[in-house]
């Protein structure tokens, strides 16, 4: 036996002898409209004849306002890293009918803590991405059992939701070995502030360390310089790490250095190091090479043309948001999603003109 045929608007026109849009208009009572009270009970007795049920209005949006709304925790917007995932999730978000919220934290607890008090107060939201490590991982964890989450960044173990990552070992590595083939036994790796939270930081001098370790050199081959948390908090929010490059690297030559490499430990970082090495009236790279991570945009610009490692910036964005999508259609359907995802991308170096033969 077929199901049913659902009654709509044209039957009921067709039914009584008058226009699907005159009809639609007396079953929506629209007070803009005038229609005789004989002709709207014709509509309304015919309606009710043929079994026309109207169709509920969509509440979804007001009763739960951020069913439709990822919401992206960053620390801040002037790193182009940031930029770049943002605008590849707001617009894989698009694409499945969403909407995204950027919350930028400064990476300052107590404002992230808020964030996640205000997601805990709707459970409806469509899901959060973290953009760096979180400060309240064991809340988070506990989060996730109810709401979506993706982190995006580096490996972590202790992570029990989604994951995006890239080991920050392997870039690191990529970076000494094409240093090492270019004769530079002496670098010098500059970096924000190194946290226990931040470990992406220690992780990538550690693996130059060990990676100048293998090829036979010292360890002091590999020399670190970072801005302590209070140095680094009275900079400009704007320039965070682009002024860390830049004040270190200046601090630097001005004491004197035998290194003839530098390190940043992301592009940001590496254009403060040019700058000042600009500045300086040093050349890029007959007297000093230069190498970041990341790849963003502004890296491939012909007068930067800076060497660094890319990870797949944008395509990490829109996995993030396929993730979210798969785990609420699994949820809707009611089945029971018994895994999380760990998704690892490949980088891999990008050789541009900073970086050449050590000098001597």
């Amino acid at each position: 036996m077929g199901l049913k045929k659902k009654v709509t608007t044209k039957d009921i026109a067709d039914h009584v002898g008058l226009s699907q849009s005159a009809v639609s208009m007396i079953l929506n009572n629209k007070s803009n409209v005038s229609f005789s009270e004989s002709t709207k009970k014709k509509v309304f007795d015919a309606a009710k004849e043929l079994g026309y049920q109207k169709k509920k209005k969509q509440t979804e949006s007001k009763n739960k306002p951020l069913s439709k709304v990822i919401l992206i925790i960053c620390p801040f917007l002037s790193n182009h890293y940031y930029t770049t995932l943002i605008h590849s999730i707001t617009e894989r978000a698009h694409d499945y009918g969403y909407l995204t919220f950027v919350a930028p934290t400064l990476r300052n607890p107590s404002t992230e803590q808020y964030y996640l008090d205000l997601m805990k107060n709707d459970l409806d939201t469509a899901g959060i991405i973290y953009l760096y490590p979180t400060s309240f991982l064991p809340e988070v964890n506990e989060m996730s059992k109810q709401i979506p989450i993706v982190n995006i960044g580096d490996k972590n173990d202790e992570i029990t939701f989604d994951s995006i990552h890239i080991s920050s070992v392997k870039p690191a590595r990529l970076v000494a070995e094409h240093l090492i083939s270019l004769g530079h036994r002496k670098i010098t790796y500059i970096s924000t502030p190194i946290t226990d939270i931040e470990r992406s930081r220690s992780k990538r001098y550690d693996a130059l360390v060990s990676t100048f370790k293998e090829h036979g050199f010292g360890d002091d081959c590999v020399q670190i310089r970072s801005l302590s948390p209070g140095e680094y908090n009275l900079l400009s929010p704007n320039l965070l790490e682009y002024s860390s490059g830049y004040n270190l690297t200046k601090q630097i030559l001005e004491e004197g250095t035998d290194c003839t490499a530098f390190v940043g430990y992301n592009d940001m970082v590496a254009f403060g190091i040019l700058d000042a090495l600009y500045e300086m009236k040093y050349k890029v790279p007959n007297d000093f090479s230069v190498c970041g991570f990341d790849n963003v945009p502004m890296a491939d610009m012909n007068r930067i043309s800076l060497t660094t490692v890319e990870h797949s910036i944008e395509a990490k964005g829109r996995e993030a948001v396929d993730i979210i999508v798969r785990i609420r259609d699994s949820k809707t359907k009611n089945q029971t999603r018994s895994f999380v995802t760990k998704l690892e991308f490949e980088p891999f170096i990008v050789k541009r003109r900073s970086t050449g033969k050590a000098k001597g």
